[in-house]
C-alpha cells in the first residue's frame, strides 16, 4: 500500500487528504504545524477578514456547503469547512514537518514529533503562508503594540487608539472598515493604490440557506455562474483586451467618485497602473471609511518610526499607540523554511534563480514529489480552490501511471520540465502583471513565479491526465 505524507492542513492539505481517500488511498497522514487547520484561514483571523471569492466557488466540488452565511464568507465560517471537511482523516496538528529527504526510493520527514517515512510526499504549504515584514528604519523602538494582520494579537485593546495602518491590499481594506469605528484614529499609510469593484456581498437568509440544501443543483448552478464570469474575466484583464480593461477602470473611478468628494484624497487613491497588474480588490466599505473624521491616509514614504510616531517623508510625525501591518506575504517561498533534498540536490538550490515547476506541480529529480499550489498557479481571478483540485487530480492520475507500471517512483523528466517552463515564460511576458506596476506577483528581478497567463479551464485541461512521455517511472 502507497503511503503519502502531506505538509500543510489548508485547503491544499485538507482537499488533498479527502480527494485521496475518495480514490482508494487510505495510508496519508496530514501535518500541520499549527495548534488547528486552516492555513490562511487560521492565522488571518484579524477584524473584517473574509474571502473576496463567492462562498460557492471558494469551496471542494465534491463538499458543497449550503449553510454559508453570506455571498463572502467570513473567516471563521471557512476555517470551519476546513475542519469539517478533514474530521475523518488522519490530521496532526501541532507537528512542524522541518525537512524531508528522499532517499533509497522514500521520503524520510523530520518532524517536531519525530521522524517519519512515506513513498510519496505532498507539500500544501500555500502562498500567503509566511507574513512579510518590510525593513521600517526605526520598527524595533516603538514602544507600543506592533503586528501583522496574520498574526493579529487580539490582547491589544484598541478602543480610542492612535493606530497606523501600514498597507492598502486586500487585507487593509478589510481592517480598516472594521477597526474604523473603535480606534480614535486611524493613520493609513499607502505606498501605492490598487483598482478596486464593488464586492455586492449580501446575507443568505436561512431559507435559501435551506433551499441549496435541499436542492443542491442549485448551488451547482451558481457555483458555475461565477466559474464562467471568471474564465471570461480572465483572457480579458491578463492579455490586457482593451474594451474590458476601460469597463472595469471605468467601474474602479466612479466608485471612487461616489465615495470621496476631496479632490486630494481621490488624487491619492486613485491608481495609475494598469487594471489587473496587482490583485483587483473587492469592497464597498474601504473609500467611504477613508472620508471619516478620524481617518486619514498618507501616500509620503515612511522615513522613521519613532517610540511613539511615525516621520513621512513629507516632515509630518503621525502620533501612534499600535502599528498594524498590512504588508502581505512573502509569496515565493512556497516551501520555506522546510528543507526538502534528495541524495545529490536540495529543491532550494533548485530554485535558486526562480522557483520553477511542470504544471506547478513536479521538479526534475525530485521523484515523488507533488507541490499543491505551487509555482505559477495563481491567478488574478477564479478560485485557487478550483485549481487545487486539479492538481490533486493530476497527482492521482501520476500515482495511477506509477502503480499501473509497477514502478516505485515517477519523476518529471527535465526536458518536458524545461518546454513547459519557456512555454510558461514566454506567456507570462505579454500579460497585464508585467506592464510596471509593483506587486508581490512579480519579484524584484522582474521574474514572476507565481502567476498562471491561461484560463483555469485550461488548467484543468492539462492537469486532467498524465502523458506517459512526461515521467519517468523506476
Amino acid at each position: 500500500m502507497t503511503s503519502i505524507a502531506i505538509v500543510g492542513g489548508g485547503f491544499a492539505g485538507v482537499g488533498a487528504v479527502a480527494m485521496l481517500a475518495r480514490a482508494g488511498y487510505r495510508d496519508v497522514v496530514v501535518f500541520e504545524k499549527a495548534e488547528r487547520l486552516g492555513g490562511v484561514w487560521h492565522h488571518n483571523t484579524y477584524p473584517g477578514a473574509a474571502c473576496d471569492i463567492p462562498s460557492h466557488l471558494y469551496e471542494f466540488s465534491f463538499a458543497l456547503n449550503p449553510r454559508w452565511s453570506r455571498r463572502y464568507a467570513p473567516q471563521e465560517e471557512i476555517q470551519a469547512y476546513i475542519e469539517a471537511v478533514a474530521k475523518p482523516f488522519d490530521v496532526r496538528c501541532g507537528t512542524e514537518v522541518t525537512s524531508a529527504r528522499f532517499e533509497d526510493g522514500r521520503w524520510t520527514l523530520q518532524t517536531s514529533a519525530g521522524e517519519h517515512t512515506a513513498d510519496v510526499l505532498l507539500t500544501a504549504c500555500g502562498q500567503l503562508s509566511t507574513p512579510a515584514v518590510p525593513p521600517l528604519p526605526g520598527l524595533e523602538d516603538f514602544a507600543g503594540p506592533a503586528f501583522h494582520t496574520a498574526r493579529w494579537d487580539h490582547e491589544t485593546d484598541l478602543d480610542g487608539k492612535r493606530v497606523a495602518v501600514i498597507g492598502t491590499g486586500c487585507s487593509a481594506i478589510q481592517v480598516v472598515p472594521a477597526i474604523q469605528p473603535q480606534v480614535g484614529h486611524v493613520t493609513v499609510f499607502q505606498r501605492s493604490p490598487g483598482w478596486t469593484i464593488p464586492k455586492g456581498d449580501i446575507p443568505y437568509p436561512k431559507w435559501v440557506q435551506r433551499l441549496f440544501a435541499r436542492f443542491p443543483a442549485v448551488q451547482r448552478l451558481d457555483r458555475s455562474i461565477n466559474f464562467g464570469f471568471h474564465e471570461l474575466m480572465t483572457p480579458a484583464l491578463v492579455r490586457r483586451i482593451g474594451p474590458a480593461l476601460r469597463a472595469a477602470r471605468a467601474v474602479g473611478k466612479l466608485q471612487i467618485r461616489k465615495a470621496i468628494k476631496d479632490p486630494e484624497l481621490r488624487r491619492k487613491v486613485t491608481p495609475t497602473d494598469e487594471v489587473g497588474c496587482k490583485r483587483i480588490m473587492l469592497t464597498d466599505s474601504w473609500y467611504p471609511t477613508l472620508t471619516k473624521p478620524n481617518v486619514d491616509l498618507t501616500d509620503a514614504r515612511i522615513e522613521r518610526i519613532g517610540p511613539h510616531s511615525i516621520r513621512t517623508a513629507d516632515g509630518i510625525e503621525h502620533p501612534t499607540d499600535a502599528i498594524v501591518l498590512a504588508t502581505g506575504f512573502r509569496a515565493h517561498d512556497f516551501v520555506a523554511p522546510m528543507e526538502i533534498t534528495t541524495e545529490d540536490r536540495s529543491l532550494a538550490q533548485e530554485w535558486a534563480g526562480v522557483p520553477r515547476a511542470y504544471l506547478g506541480i513536479t521538479v526534475p529529480g525530485f521523484p515523488n514529489l507533488f507541490l499543491l499550489y505551487g509555482p505559477n498557479t495563481n491567478g488574478g481571478t477564479g478560485s485557487v480552490v478550483t485549481t487545487i483540485e486539479a492538481q490533486i487530480t493530476h497527482v492521482i492520475a501520476a500515482l495511477a501511471e506509477r502503480d499501473r507500471a509497477g514502478a516505485r517512483t515517477i519523476v518529471v523528466r527535465p526536458e518536458v520540465a524545461a518546454a513547459f517552463d519557456a512555454e510558461l515564460r514566454t506567456a507570462l511576458a505579454g500579460t497585464v502583471w508585467h506592464s510596471g506596476c509593483t506587486s508581490w506577483y512579480v519579484d524584484e528581478q522582474g521574474n514572476d513565479p507565481s502567476q498562471w497567463p491561461w484560463t483555469w479551464s485550461e488548467y484543468r485541461r492539462r492537469t486532467a491526465t498524465v502523458d506517459p512521455e512526461a515521467y519517468e517511472l523506476a
